[in-house]
């Protein structure tokens, strides 16, 4: 088989990191620091053990000591991706949600907590701070983090949070339930008062996220605020603070949960 000409990158200690979403995987190569190496996007529509089998020959020639994974598709497609990944002969191992983590315990119960939204939050959380960590995502998610200091290892302390359907899936189920209402586009970039049904429809949605994103930083004022995820950019200029932006925290979350640092 002849294997494709990519960057060379496989003579260094690297580890291939993947997250097996709703609809995409996503894949990055880091160093033995950390520091990202490639890094892509493919949209698996269901069948990510497919992808995988297409991708073996790049993954072989990355040539990774270790593979870390992140899935929220569930057990019988996990086991699909397993197989998929034997063939490479490197360890691998799927990252599990914990309530008791050496850098987070939490309030929630880890058999309903998202795979996306722990990572993340395992991927900003630190010592001594209050954090509202926003997932904006196909369903957008807060979580609260608070600095437990009656803790001997002084970790972050999950304290729950909210789960709202995108501002994407609000405007589809408000197509699919009203009859005079067809609009299916438009842009989410305003929040004053429609006076076009088009406009109403897409101020309002975009006005519900904020006013309860808004809602949550009020009650709790001095958590600092951080926005991940393909709508952060969209909600920004509509909060009452200035939020914190910061992109790939599943990864970061990934490779914490795994290098137990």
């Amino acid at each position: 088989m002849t294997l494709p000409i990519f960057k060379h990158v496989h003579d260094e200690p690297t580890k291939l990191w993947l997250d097996l979403g709703n609809t995409r995987l996503k894949y990055w190569l880091t160093d033995d620091k950390g520091n990202v190496l490639e890094h892509d996007a493919k949209q698996h529509l269901q069948a990510p053990a497919e992808i995988l089998w297409g991708l073996a020959d790049r993954f072989s020639w990355f040539n990774p000591t270790f593979i870390g994974i992140s899935s929220v598709l569930g057990e019988k497609v996990n086991e699909r991706v397993a197989k998929s990944l034997e063939v490479l002969e490197k360890p691998f191992a799927f990252a599990k949600v914990t309530d008791n983590h050496h850098l987070m315990k939490s309030d929630y119960n880890p058999n309903q907590l998202g795979m996306d939204r722990w990572l993340q939050m395992l991927g900003v959380v630190e010592k001594d701070k209050k954090l509202c960590v926003v997932g904006c995502g196909t369903a957008l998610t807060i979580d609260l983090i608070d600095c437990d200091k009656d803790d001997l290892n002084n970790r972050g302390h999950h304290l729950g949070g909210y789960i709202f359907p995108s501002i994407y899936l609000q405007r589809e189920a408000l197509f699919k339930g009203t009859r005079q209402i067809s609009i299916k586009d438009g842009s989410f970039d305003n929040i004053s008062v429609g006076t076009t049904t088009k406009n109403a429809v897409h101020h309002g949605i975009l006005l519900s996220i904020v006013g309860a994103i808004n809602e949550v930083i009020k009650h709790h004022a001095n958590f600092d605020v951080v926005l991940t995820g393909g709508d952060a950019k969209t909600f920004e200029p509509y909060l009452s603070v200035k939020p914190l932006i910061k992109q790939d925290l599943l990864l970061i979350g990934l490779q914490r949960f795994f290098n137990k640092t």
